[in-house]
């Protein structure tokens, strides 16, 4: 019940249209891409789709993490209008289960959005590369691991958002960390475990170095540890509000 009414809350939002937008934008940048340069990645040897996700994954994974962003932004804006987080407070309903459908709503539509750049990247791949063979199985595996380590990345800032009542503060943090992340040294390990940063990871850049699984870990582990954060937030803003 709690998960549709906050389905309906986003109605007249414009948060479905920003998301659809964004998704068809990040889905025609390889292709626009193969159309202007095809030679310059068909002359490449190697897996078609690995080639493709090479050279297009940064960009389509930076917009999935600025609409997330402007997501999460519109998400608790509508809850801060008209001091509505407040008056929800008085209900019989638990902030955190809020938090969660708000989780549940942007992994879910993000789902889609990568299945989506994934299915146009095969595509691609399939068109540019017709004498290839393609490992279907593959590909899904790596639809899973792109959402996967973008978990942490919607639950910290939705985290963010729900403690700024302002929306601008909320969006100028998340770019903030956007470009702050993007130009740390990719190479380190440690920092492309971070949200914001994995995001731009690639299933065969972690296959290289055998950390897959641990990047796996790592990302379900940060989510969780995010969200017990929101829910100890929670309970110190309904003591101290």
């Amino acid at each position: 019940m709690t998960f549709i009414l906050e389905t309906k809350k986003l109605k007249r939002t414009g948060y479905l249209p920003a998301f659809l937008g964004a998704g068809i934008i990040s889905c025609a940048f390889p292709v626009v891409n193969m159309l202007a340069r095809s030679e310059t990645f068909t002359s490449l040897p190697g897996n078609p789709f690995e080639i493709l996700m090479d050279a297009n994954w940064q960009m389509m994974a930076m917009l999935n993490i600025l609409i997330t962003i402007c997501g999460a932004c519109i998400m608790y804006h509508t809850e801060y209008a008209d001091n509505g987080a407040l008056k929800m407070d008085t209900l019989p309903v638990k902030p955190i289960r809020l938090f969660f459908c708000k989780f549940l709503i942007t992994a879910e539509i993000l789902a889609a959005i990568i299945l989506f750049q994934i299915i146009v990247l095969t595509g691609c791949a399939v068109y540019w590369f017709p004498d290839s063979a393609f490992d279907f199985l593959t590909i899904l595996k790596t639809a899973g691991f792109e959402w996967l380590v973008s978990l942490p990345t919607v639950t910290l800032m939705l985290l963010i958002s729900s403690m700024c009542k302002n929306m601008w503060i909320s969006l100028g943090a998340g770019v903030i960390l956007v470009f702050t992340f993007s130009i740390f040294p990719q190479d380190n390990f440690v920092l492309r475990l971070l949200p914001f940063s994995a995001p731009y990871q690639t299933l065969s850049m972690a296959d290289e170095n055998v950390h897959i699984q641990l990047f796996c870990m790592v990302c379900v582990l940060q989510t969780a540890v995010l969200y017990l954060g929101e829910t100890l937030y929670v309970k110190a803003r309904r003591y101290l509000a």
